[in-house]
């Protein structure tokens, strides 16, 4: 039994400088100060001290702990910008019920059904962007992801609908600067020249559309499978409609967990099947042996979703997942006081190489040979506030990626090393992964 220190472990000094290193480059700075303080280290972020670690030992603490000894972290930054319905800002009782009301949006055969869409989705733009002879894959990928959500999350279905719904989006994702999430003192209005004026003025753009789907399917007798439209019917436990209100903060928040994250994910994801030879042609020959060309078979194939598990573990969706303490909480030798926050640093984890050896290099081989523990492997968070969209995410990976990998050969045109580099809130590839296409087959069934 080690004893229990009344003090707080070592870590980097001042708030700015070390907040401003973890937005630029979260892993790098993880890692350093992981190296120089030990494990866990203490960080004074801007949005209030933080105890890191990526320890499976004392990540099992943090995610196996009552969720009521937590408040959601940095909800005064956040709920002006997603609204006091989104599952981040969430606290208690009332996230418990809002998770129970929205979950099942995302699995079994609901989930499934979104899978067509996503094939047919993935194809209609692969078409439009291989025409033009060299493809940004990030590009490509974006738009896919982005089509997704405004098909099977909002609900549009006629074309002019869809084109604005995608402006509208783009336009949020592209106003999120960093600073906005990282400190509520970015939140100054400068006659509607500051990011936070640009941010809100989009933010009411894409409002303003949602709210005439909102209102069509309001009018309308007949059903739809879409997210937007099982919210708009969606009724608490206790028999209460969901206000509009908090429709506007679920899309918001499913909006910003699933779009670009998902399109990053799948750019890196082509990168290094591309750079890796022979795990694309293990990919290649599983896809060649199924029988159908359907999203549920492409889905369901192990090796295809190994590639997207790697992919998740070299590039995870959450860097950190953070938890802020309401009592004190004993996490190893410390007790970390209340007020604070508690961080399992989920890439420290995944580039452990007594987990993962050879982190550094893909191998979904690795995925295939065992399985890892929600300690090991949480590149979509853990505990009690895991992404609710995380299967939904997986499953509209690997049939995108094996629409792709089934039908063409890919040429890259990239010659420098890809490497993270800071975009909005997210970390994504240092270049968009140019590509050529050359077709493989004649056609793909879809169905």
């Amino acid at each position: 039994m080690h004893p229990v220190h009344q003090s707080l472990p070592a870590g980097p000094r001042g708030s700015l400088q070390p907040t401003l290193q973890l937005i630029r480059d979260p892993r790098q700075a993880l890692t350093r100060w992981s190296d120089e303080y030990g494990d866990p280290f203490l960080l004074h972020a801007m949005n209030g001290p933080v105890v890191v670690t990526g320890r499976e030992d004392l990540i099992r603490s943090i995610y196996g702990n009552d969720p009521d000894i937590y408040a959601p972290f940095a909800t005064a930054t956040l709920l002006p910008m997603m609204g006091s319905g989104s599952l981040f800002v969430l606290d208690g009782d009332a996230h418990r019920r809002e998770r129970r009301l929205i979950m099942p949006m995302f699995h079994g055969d609901r989930m499934k059904a979104y899978g067509n869409a996503i094939q047919q989705i993935a194809l209609e733009q692969i078409e439009h962007y291989r025409r033009a002879g060299t493809v940004p894959t990030l590009k490509l990928m974006t738009d896919i992801s982005l089509e997704t959500i405004v098909r099977t999350i909002f609900g549009a279905s006629r074309q002019e609908t869809v084109s604005a719904l995608m402006r509208a989006s783009s336009d949020v994702v592209a106003k999120s600067n960093p600073l906005l999430f990282f400190t509520r003192r970015s939140h100054i209005p400068f006659f509607g020249w500051s990011p936070w004026d640009r941010w809100n003025h989009a933010k009411r753009s894409l409002f303003e559309r949602l709210d005439q789907i909102i209102e069509e399917r309001q009018r309308e007798s007949e059903s739809h499978d879409d997210v937007l439209s099982l919210l708009c019917n969606a009724t608490y436990e206790d028999g209460e409609l969901i206000t509009r209100e908090h429709i506007h903060s679920e899309l918001m928040t499913m909006l910003f967990a699933g779009h670009e994250t998902t399109a990053l994910t799948l750019t890196w994801a082509v990168y290094h099947l591309l750079t890796h030879e022979e795990v694309r042609k293990k990919l290649r020959d599983e896809l060649d042996l199924l029988p159908d060309n359907t999203a549920s078979a492409l889905a369901s194939s192990p090796y295809l979703k190994a590639v997207v598990q790697e992919t998740l573990r070299m590039h995870p969706i959450v860097t950190e997942t953070l938890r802020k303490l309401k009592a004190p909480m004993h996490l190893g030798d410390y007790v970390v006081p209340e007020g604070y926050c508690v961080a399992a640093a989920t890439v420290l984890v995944h580039h452990n190489p007594d987990l993962y050896p050879d982190p550094e290099n893909f191998q979904p081989q690795r995925f295939i040979d065992r399985s890892y523990s929600p300690f090991q492997y949480m590149p979509f968070g853990g505990g009690h506030r895991r992404c609710i969209g995380a299967a939904f995410a997986a499953y509209e990976m690997a049939i995108v990626l094996g629409t792709l990998f089934k039908r063409f050969e890919f040429e890259l045109l990239e010659s420098k090393p890809v490497v993270p580099k800071r975009r909005n809130v997210t970390i994504g590839p240092s270049s968009s992964v140019p590509i050529r296409f050359k077709d493989r087959i004649e056609s793909v069934h879809v169905g």
